[in-house]
């Protein structure tokens, strides 16, 4: 019912913006120039309705749900059946235009809508749909599981055979969807076959796309003896270049052919993406790392911060990654480029105004110029994450390698930018210093990583008389003797001696970290002994800490006692929902006693 009344709402708006600007609408259809410009016009009108009601069908998706259970291709779903139901919708619109301004437009303008969704459909929607259903039907649901070490070799080669079945898949599909013909013409048979000859595919399947597209483009694999590589021209190559231009237009488009850039790019995005988890695993690693050796055993209070830290660290890697992918992508571009003019000698001034003309702005009627937003300089976010340089500096770089000697596929990738502008690290005057640096603190955790080990085995192994007439002891009581991790006192009160836990309380061990220490020993009758002496002695968060490692270490009757004791009651309410939070008890597994009680307290 919600779906429905938003529905409405959509088209009584449409409706009541038409009857606004009704006048205006119709002399613009009426004035257009050619027929084209009505076909654009009244799809621009129908798109905007289509997005309307899909924004409406999102809000109240979202009222009625109160999240986004649906996935990305139910709500692709979601969006075709709007296209259809909306054209439908839009006939009456249609017949009442025709009425209005005696045009026939119904006719012409189905059809230039449905080469439009085909065309769109066919270039967007197909490859995500067709690796989506493929990965879907092959995928493993037990994947992971008694398979060993080898979940992740099965993992990588299951997005190799799914990439390779997708681009083959397409073609046969785009073949069927694209509307397209026959190269017939002879004098671009000519053109096209000696650029064909040249790079050795004369059997190369070449078809125009009848449709006003400003590009060319192949798709399909060549895998042995197996080839399915077709090469698809838009209908506006042929009306807007002349022969030379257009000959070199195709002479890039098979210079990704003769250079394998398709294979290439399966590859880096399998790179890619063992790059992404590897970056994620060592970054996780190191964050926490870092902050465990930071915080010590305080980390439980920063959980949070430690979390937001490794989450926007984690983006930030693969935001990098990918800047990574999309930079190979634009290094194809001018590898193609080169290719096309110093290899395959394509004309450089001819490929020069051939992309100048395909990255001019369409010819649009003047009712779409008042309504489209000027257009914006690319941002650097975009910039990075474009498929295609810019044409400026796509041109220099052509004519920098011409008048430089450099090789077609010269380019500098952004790691050897970024090890370019480092290199002054490889400096004398300052890797001396940073050396220098590194191998005084290693000596210096060496020698304290051997005596805290060496205080450690005293610990152990000593009687209590002996341990108490250690006078160093005592002053290293609170001090970490591997650097990171516990404090000499947690050996101390792992031999649960009261007499040797009372002598170096006295001495100044941390009172907080012993209640810590006398949690994990789980032995009840001591750790309430020392709670109710030591209570009064420590801070709330030392009290938190406390209660988050008897949980921790399912230290029950500790936890309890912790959880009924008056102090409880005056620990701040984020701490409370820290506890629940973290110890919530998982479906289908029994909890333990301690983190029961936390909840239901």
């Amino acid at each position: 019912m919600l779906y429905t009344l938003f529905l409405v709402i959509a088209i009584l708006y449409n409706i009541r913006k038409f009857s606004k600007e009704k006048a205006v609408f119709i002399d613009s259809l009426v004035g257009a120039i050619t027929q084209e410009h009505r076909e654009m016009i009244l799809s621009h009108h129908f798109h905007i309705f289509i997005f309307e009601a899909f924004l409406g069908f999102i809000v109240s998706h979202l009222i009625s749900e109160g999240s986004f259970v649906m996935g990305l291709l139910g709500f692709g779903a979601v969006y075709i059946l709007l296209v259809g139901f909306g054209l439908w919708l839009y006939q009456y619109f249609l017949r009442y235009i025709e009425k209005s301004t005696g045009l026939a437009l119904r006719q012409t303008f189905n059809q230039h809508l449905i080469k439009e969704f085909r065309v769109s459909f066919g270039l967007i929607i197909l490859p995500i749909l067709v690796y989506s259903l493929l990965n879907w039907t092959f995928q493993s649901e037990d994947l992971g599981e008694g398979g060993g070490g080898f979940w992740v070799l099965e993992f990588l080669v299951n997005i190799i055979f799914v990439s390779v079945l997708t681009i083959s898949c397409t073609v046969i599909i785009m073949l069927r969807l694209l509307p397209n013909r026959d190269i017939t013409e002879p004098e671009y048979l000519e053109v096209i076959g000696q650029r064909l000859n040249q790079i050795g595919m004369p059997e190369m399947r070449i078809k125009w796309i009848e449709t006003d597209i400003k590009n060319a483009f192949v798709v399909g694999l060549k895998l042995l003896r197996f080839s399915n590589q077709t090469m698809f021209i838009g209908r506006n190559l042929r009306t807007m270049l002349t022969m030379e231009e257009f000959d070199a237009v195709i002479a890039h488009e098979l210079a990704h052919v003769a250079n394998r850039h398709i294979h290439k790019r399966v590859i880096e995005l399998l790179k890619n993406l063992i790059s992404a988890v590897m970056g994620f695993c060592l970054l996780l690693m190191v964050t926490l790392s870092f902050f465990h050796l930071y915080f010590g055993e305080d980390l439980g209070l920063y959980e949070n911060y430690v979390t937001s830290v490794s989450v926007i660290t984690c983006i930030g890697w693969l935001f990098f990654n990918y800047s990574l992918f999309f930079d190979t992508i634009r290094s194809h571009e001018y590898e193609a480029d080169a290719f096309a003019v110093m290899e395959m000698g394509a004309s450089l001034e001819a490929f020069k105004t051939a992309l100048e003309k395909l990255t001019q702005v369409d010819d649009i009627p003047e009712y779409l110029k008042a309504r489209r937003p000027k257009p914006r300089k690319k941002t650097a976010f975009s910039k990075i994450f474009s498929t295609h340089p810019e044409l400026s500096d796509r041109i220099n770089s052509l004519e920098h390698k011409i008048s430089h000697g450099l090789p077609f596929n010269y380019y500098v990738s952004t790691p050897q930018r970024i090890r370019a502008s480092l290199s002054f690290i490889l400096q004398w005057k300052i890797q001396v210093p940073v050396v220098s640096g590194f191998l005084f603190f290693a000596v210096w955790a060496t020698v304290r990583i051997k005596e805290g080990a060496r205080f450690v085995r005293f610990v152990n192994e000593q009687d209590p008389q002996t341990i108490l007439s250690n006078e160093l002891i005592a002053k290293k009581i609170n001090q970490k003797p591997h650097l990171i991790g516990k404090s000499l006192m947690f050996y101390v009160v792992q031999k649960q001696n009261p007499e040797l836990i009372d002598y170096f309380l006295e001495k100044g061990a941390d009172p907080g970290r012993t209640l810590i220490y006398l949690s994990e020993t789980k032995n009840f009758d001591l750790f309430r002994g020392y709670y109710l002496g030591l209570s009064q002695k420590i801070s709330q968060d030392e009290y938190y800490l406390v209660l988050l490692r008897s949980a921790d270490v399912n230290f029950t009757d500790g936890y309890r006692y912790l959880v009924n004791s008056a102090r409880f009651d005056t620990l701040s309410a984020g701490y409370k929902q820290d506890l629940a939070r973290t110890f919530r008890p998982k479906d289908k597994q029994r909890s333990p006693a301690s983190v029961e009680e936390s909840v239901q307290k």
